[in-house]
C-alpha cells in the first residue's frame, strides 16, 4: 500500500463529521491499525480503530457463513447513540474500515459516509 496523505484523510473525515452530524470518525486498516481520525477530545480513537477491526472481522465471518452477499455497512444502535462501520477496498490496497460515531438523533448516515468513502478511494487509488 502506498503511503497515504494522512492530513488529507483527516480533512475528509472532518468534513464527513460536519456533513453527517457525527461526533467522531476514524479510518483504520481491517486489522484495527489507526490510519486517520477526526474525533472529539473525549473519544479514544485507538479503541475505536481496534473495535472497528474486531467488528468488521466478526461480521465478515458471519456474512460468509450465512451467505449474505457483499457487506455494505454495519450499524450498531444503542440507547445513547450509533456506530456505523463501512468497509472500503481501494484498488490494490488492504481493505480499510471507515467508522463514524453519532448521536442517536442522526437519522440518515449513508450519504456522508458514502461521499467520504468515495473520496478516500480516489485519494488512495
Amino acid at each position: 500500500m502506498k503511503r497515504p496523505d494522512y492530513a488529507a484523510l483527516a480533512r475528509i473525515l472532518e468534513e464527513m463529521n460536519r456533513e453527517g452530524g457525527y461526533s467522531a470518525s476514524i479510518l483504520a486498516r481491517d486489522d484495527g491499525l489507526l490510519m486517520a481520525s477526526a474525533t472529539d477530545p473525549t473519544t479514544n480513537r485507538e479503541i475505536v480503530a481496534a473495535m472497528s477491526g474486531y467488528v468488521a472481522s466478526t461480521v465478515e465471518r458471519m456474512r460468509t457463513e450465512l451467505k449474505l452477499g457483499e457487506l455494505r455497512d454495519i450499524s450498531v444502535r444503542c440507547s445513547e447513540g450509533k456506530a456505523v462501520f463501512r468497509k472500503i477496498s481501494p484498488e490494490g490496497c488492504q481493505p480499510l474500515i471507515l467508522a463514524a460515531i453519532m448521536p442517536r438523533s442522526v437519522r440518515y448516515h449513508s450519504r456522508a459516509l458514502g461521499k467520504a468513502a468515495t473520496r478516500i478511494r480516489r485519494l488512495l487509488g
